[in-house]
């Protein structure tokens, strides 16, 4: 499937404005709207910086700054050091908003310290996560 493409079950989800399409969990981090927008906001807040593009599959790889890493720290986030060959955090594209959400190490180091702290909780059953006061909050803690 093309990267711009979107399948049967991705548009059904974005038309019924689902759960699973407003936020949940991929391969351990946060996807659909929520995590969209969450990785906007560490961009605007400029907690993440945009490295290097891959040219195969025109990811764009992050770190996080210094005050990212003091301000993610604070909210219980273990910032994990790179790997030998492992990006520490990376866009990831997002199955139904066809934007980039957040993955790698730091992506699930976040999607943790945000179940954690009872920001987000899993729906049973699902991969979907629900909303418990917002990310805002979080950010501005």
């Amino acid at each position: 499937m093309r990267r711009d493409a979107v399948s049967r079950q991705a548009l059904r989800e974005v038309r019924r404005d689902t759960p699973l399409r407003r936020g949940r969990t991929c391969y351990g981090h946060l996807a659909g709207v929520v995590g969209v927008g969450l990785l906007e906001e560490l961009l605007r807040r400029e907690w993440l910086e945009a490295g290097e593009v891959s040219h195969d599959a025109g990811r764009v790889y992050y770190a996080p700054t210094v005050v990212g890493a003091v301000a993610l720290a604070e909210r219980g986030v273990v910032v994990p050091a790179p790997g030998v060959g492992r990006p520490v955090a990376f866009s990831c594209l997002d199955w139904t908003e066809r934007r980039w959400h957040l993955g790698g190490a730091l992506g699930r180091a976040i999607a943790a310290a945000l179940f954690e702290a009872g920001c987000i909780v899993r729906n049973p059953g699902s991969r979907a996560v629900t909303l418990s006061g917002g990310l805002g909050l979080w950010l501005d803690s």
